[in-house]
């Protein structure tokens, strides 16, 4: 697994319109013209154009840490006054060539509760999503993937897991004939269209998994500014640090009990009611971290963009990289010292569990 990050140019890529997109930031799906293959190209945050790096270390933590997580790379393209803009881009996650749909958690929620809070996700709770992945058609694998992603979420400090930033992908349902033949069906067409839609549900269930983690981009403290972060970082014991990483609004999305809760109270309480799904996931996580390599890919995830700006500016005088774009040093020291104390933090809550 690559740790640097391989930045590829997509302003000549075609952008297929008709083709749905993951989560809710505004992303693209373009088409390799090489290969055809299609890709989502993720915009940047307005606010804070810097934040695809948050994704594309988030990416490729993951990937150290063994988890099923969607690859992230930088992509930059141009902006109507020929200026360069940055995001990532990932391969698409379902191949709807083969029949693959990609189903938002969102559409079971609300199948389940027509009136489901989709704006601030207040009805998203832990016994809720169970029962949706539950009819989905989930298998045991994919509950622990579930379990692992959560444990992630508390890792990088992701409190943005809304309902549509899990999914589910699965057959899209092509019927091929009826499974029991039946002469009373044929002749009462309703019957038989009731039995051809229980048929590819059926269907839909037994191919359905979980889709790989994606999205998670908005953490890692991806809307800090760098004279926040350089405070939270040089100040004595380093309390305001403590308190982001650790405090009240270290939450997760996620409820469970109808409660909004730290990322480590929910895991607690999913070790007290769901033990055999959570403590493998945390422990998995944790014998994961390596220090080492999750400081190399911090260090270095950035060298391939920065090296190209160098021989742009050099051939052409242009900027390739937008100051508003680049991953400063303060923000690879704040990112690097969240992960170590996160870690710390999960080291803690397993020594409890064990308790």
């Amino acid at each position: 697994m690559e740790l640097v990050g391989q930045p590829v140019y997509i302003d000549h890529w075609v952008t297929e319109a008709s083709f749905s997109t993951y989560g809710k930031r505004e992303k693209d799906v373009r088409v390799d013209p090489g290969s055809r293959k299609r890709y989502f190209y993720k915009h940047s945050d307005k606010r804070y154009p810097w934040d695809f790096w948050c994704e594309v270390i988030a990416s490729k933590l993951g990937q150290i840490l063994g988890l099923d997580i969607a690859s992230y790379e930088p992509a930059y393209t141009k902006d109507d006054s020929g200026g360069y803009v940055w995001g990532c881009f990932s391969p698409l996650l379902h191949d709807p060539d083969a029949g693959e749909e990609f189903v938002h958690g969102e559409s079971y929620l609300q199948f389940m509760m027509p009136d489901f809070d989709v704006k601030k996700g207040t009805d998203h709770n832990y016994e809720m999503v169970r029962q949706a992945l539950s009819m989905a058609g989930a298998k045991e694998p994919d509950l622990l993937r579930f379990h692992e992603m959560l444990v992630f979420d508390a890792l990088i400090c992701n409190r943005d897991r809304h309902q549509a930033n899990w999914a589910i992908i699965r057959s899209a349902g092509k019927y091929k004939g009826l499974l029991i033949q039946d002469p009373e069906l044929d002749r009462n067409k309703d019957q038989a269209n009731i039995l051809k839609r229980f048929i590819d549900e059926v269907r839909k269930m037994l191919s359905a998994r979980l889709a790989p983690i994606y999205d998670s981009g908005t953490s890692l403290g991806h809307n800090l500014l760098d004279d926040k972060m350089e405070r939270m970082l040089a100040e004595k014991h380093r309390k305001q640090f403590i308190h982001f990483a650790t405090g009240p609004k270290a939450t997760a999305h996620i409820r469970m009990r109808g409660r909004v809760m730290r990322h480590d109270q929910l895991l607690h309480l999913l070790s007290i009611t769901q033990p055999k799904l959570l403590v493998p996931a945390l422990e998995k996580i944790i014998r994961a971290f390596d220090v080492t390599r999750i400081a190399t890919l911090i260090e270095t995830v950035d060298q391939a963009v920065m090296a190209e700006a160098v021989r742009m500016r050099a051939a052409t005088g242009q900027e390739l990289i937008p100051q508003a774009y680049i991953l400063t040093p303060t923000r690879k020291t704040f990112i690097r010292e969240l992960l170590y104390l996160r870690h710390q933090e999960l080291c803690k809550l397993r020594e409890q569990i064990r308790a």
